[in-house]
């Protein structure tokens, strides 16, 4: 008997164990859900960093259809499907929204390409007067002459 109460109390401590681990499971993918929806209410900020009535709503829902068995792409549809692409916290990359994604990128290239280009012509302009400067020669006699005799003038 005593064997019988131990297996039973094995069983519902693993089936605990299980639960709690598919809760934290369930848990993690309804936060990363949150993250990625913007709060409808204001439109500021997302639904796992704002505090309303609206987004507590949504986080209760979000972690219903998550026990349902739906997955990520469905459940963002569903809200895409009520509120429009606007509640998605990144725009999906096609079409104009597409723009959102390529413009950092072209812009951080063409800010690259513009510093080679003054970077370039600084340092070519200046090994171009360094190399143009005529060669160091012998200080001319009349200069000597005249430096002379100025010192000599001044003491």
């Amino acid at each position: 008997m005593r064997v019988g109460i131990l297996v039973v109390t094995s069983l519902s401590l693993m089936l605990a164990v299980a639960a709690a681990a598919a809760d934290e499971k369930l848990e993690e993918q309804a936060v990363t859900i949150e993250g990625k929806l913007m709060a409808p209410c204001c439109w500021s900020s997302t639904i796992s960093q704002h505090y309303s009535a609206t987004a507590d709503e949504i986080r209760r829902d979000i972690r219903k259809m998550l026990g349902a068995g739906k997955s990520e792409r469905e459940i963002l549809d569903y809200y895409v499907s009520v509120y429009g692409e606007r509640i998605l916290a990144s725009p999906a990359a096609r079409g104009f929204n597409l723009l959102a994604w390529l413009l950092p990128g072209i812009f951080f290239v063409g800010c690259a390409i513009f510093v080679i280009i003054l970077l370039r012509r600084w340092t070519g302009s200046r090994s171009a007067q360094i190399t143009a400067a005529p060669p160091e020669e012998q200080p001319d006699e009349r200069y000597m002459r005249r430096l002379e005799k100025e010192l000599k003038e001044f003491e």
